[in-house]
């Protein structure tokens, strides 16, 4: 069997604590890596050479209009069919339940009947009564990024190129709050799919069609501008691969990050043995001439960036600065190339000198520096989430394992003012989620079960009243109430990134910090708060457009530096 010289040059270190990183203010810093989906799926798009192209339909001068995209894989096809209209004005929203949008459409295999056209053209509007088929993996809806889709189309239809200036502060045209798909409205069951499905992989599809709206964006937005002016430009490459695709999520996230504890282990796990593998290589000179031309690269891009970021959010600029002091520190070991504990000692003085953001964002660069390390994680992504209760432990083994994987939520002193405020519930009109205010809103009686800290501390008070030989079994007799929490002691306490270090109903928890979390494991590039509960940013910013896919094109697209100005360029 031949060896991998590549995965020899590194063992795994230690892995970061728990007890750190698992803090809210740790997790809201990270950032995209290699193991993010939207970059597992272009590494996996790129490297087979699917081939994407519109084989039907079009757009009319107010975009409105029908279309299907064709996606070939080596071995299947699948379809991206949109439905566009002209939302009314003031009928823009991100939230989910809208009752109109600029868009929406379908990914689903094999390619659709004009019946199944039909019939999804009836249903997608229809948020929440709506049926879709088992060929269809993912419902989506979008809206046009108003003012800067009006001013591309503009600009287009005048002749000559947008401002890149004014495009460069959302990084996108079109935006969607939502892919519904895993069974939602009855989508094909991500379990449905065999083994060797292309979009096998966790989000696969919801990627895939994340990236199918950014094309949509910028066909529809070329063929207004063409069908207004004859002598209407195109859309410039560059442009368009500085272009991403926009997306909103709100508070409903944290109820899957604290619903899915085995998950999350598994996704964080993955991007830190990633990094322990790194932290373990001796570089050579190209490889630290590499890592800073990326550094380079993402300074600039941070810099660039004009989001904003509140008091969330670390700076930009700070993150700049941040960035460019690594520079200065790696440049001043004079002899870098081949010290065993270069990356290592790099991560080490960054904890103690840089915020938070900053720190994630090296260890990000690094990752990219060395693909290897990545190496065969992506197979660890994908898990059954399997929990049950083991009715025959006995208690102080339970106590044990209270104590071991839980004493951050013993620590947690609820009798403090402002530690229960608020309950999570979920609304019966919108079935949005919401936060309600205890003793003050109605409806907390149905509460979602978010409180792991608290419901630690009742159980752990309630198990002083029985003998320590007594069985999980004789305890739950009693005390049915404490089953959920029971069984997840039970399946998680040995999965150290499973839970947040955090009490989700007080007063001072801040709920973006999980939404850029999970956001950062989906892959998105940019992200600012638009309140405590809501989080706007861009994914694919720089990524590979089909005529690049299609020719295998696998160069790094993170940071993409912003094109020209249009004024500076000569008009089509």
């Amino acid at each position: 069997m031949p060896v991998n010289r590549e995965m020899d040059r590194f063992e795994a270190g230690p892995l970061r604590d728990a007890t750190e990183l698992m803090q809210p203010e740790r997790l809201a810093s990270l950032k995209q890596t290699r193991l993010s989906f939207a970059r597992l799926l272009i590494d996996k798009m790129t490297r087979e050479e699917w081939e994407i192209e519109r084989a039907e339909g079009g757009y009319d001068e107010h975009g409105v209009g029908r279309a299907v995209y064709s996606i070939e894989t080596p071995d299947r096809r699948f379809s991206f069919c949109v439905f566009s209209h002209e939302a009314g004005e003031g009928d823009h929203t991100g939230r989910i339940v809208a009752e109109d949008w600029d868009m929406w459409g379908f990914l689903c295999e094999g390619e659709p009947t004009e019946e199944l056209m039909e019939s999804q053209y009836e249903e997608l509007p229809k948020v929440r009564e709506g049926r879709a088929t088992s060929d269809i993996l993912i419902w989506v809806r979008g809206n046009r990024s108003t003012r800067v889709f009006d001013h591309v189309v503009e600009s287009l239809a005048a002749g000559h190129q947008p401002d890149i200036d004014r495009l460069a502060k959302g990084g996108y045209l079109t935006r969607s709050s939502g892919y519904y798909g895993n069974g939602l409205n009855g989508t094909k069951e991500f379990k449905a799919m065999d083994d060797d499905h292309p979009l096998s992989g966790p989000y696969m599809a919801q990627m895939l069609t994340i990236w199918m709206l950014r094309i949509y964006g910028f066909d529809v937005a070329e063929e207004m501008a063409a069908s207004r002016s004859a002598d209407a430009a195109s859309l410039d490459y560059e442009i368009k691969r500085y272009l991403g695709t926009g997306n909103s999520s709100g508070i409903g996230i944290i109820h899957y990050v604290i619903n899915h504890p085995q998950l999350i282990h598994t996704w964080i796990r993955a991007r830190e043995v990633a990094l322990a593998r790194v932290k373990t290589i001796e570089p050579t000179t190209d490889e630290i001439r590499q890592f800073e031309s990326l550094l380079a690269d993402a300074t600039r891009w941070f810099r660039e960036d004009e989001s904003e970021t509140k008091e969330f959010f670390q700076s930009k600029d700070l993150i700049a600065d941040g960035l460019t002091r690594i520079d200065e520190r790696l440049a001043a070991r004079e002899e870098a190339a081949g010290e065993p504990t270069l990356w290592a000692d790099l991560c080490s003085w960054a904890d103690e000198a840089l915020e938070m953001e900053t720190q994630e964002v090296l260890h990000s660069l690094l990752l990219d520096v060395y693909p290897e390390v990545s190496q065969g994680l992506e197979n660890t992504l994908t898990i059954k989430e399997q929990s049950d209760i083991v009715p025959g432990m006995t208690l102080d083994r339970l106590e044990s394992q209270i104590l071991s994987s839980y004493q951050w939520a013993l620590d947690i002193d609820l009798t403090e003012p402002g530690t229960q405020r608020y309950f999570w519930y979920r609304s019966i009109d919108s079935e949005e989620p919401r936060l309600g205010i205890r003793g003050e809103h109605e409806y907390e009686e149905y509460g979602l079960p978010v409180d792991i800290a608290r419901q630690v501390q009742r159980l752990e008070l309630d198990l002083q009243a029985f003998d320590a030989t007594d069985t999980v079994a004789e305890f739950l007799l009693q005390h049915p109430e404490h089953r959920s929490i029971v069984e997840r002691v039970q399946t998680v306490h040995n999965l150290p990134y499973a839970e947040v270090r955090a009490n989700p109903l007080g007063r001072d928890f801040v709920p973006l910090s999980l939404i850029s979390c999970l956001k950062a494991i989906w892959g998105i590039q940019k992200a600012h708060p638009k309140s405590e509960g809501w989080v706007r940013g861009t994914f694919f910013q720089g990524a590979p457009l089909p005529v690049d896919i299609k020719h295998g094109d696998e160069s790094y697209w993170l940071y993409p530096e912003k094109p020209q100005r249009a004024d500076t360029w000569r008009e089509n």
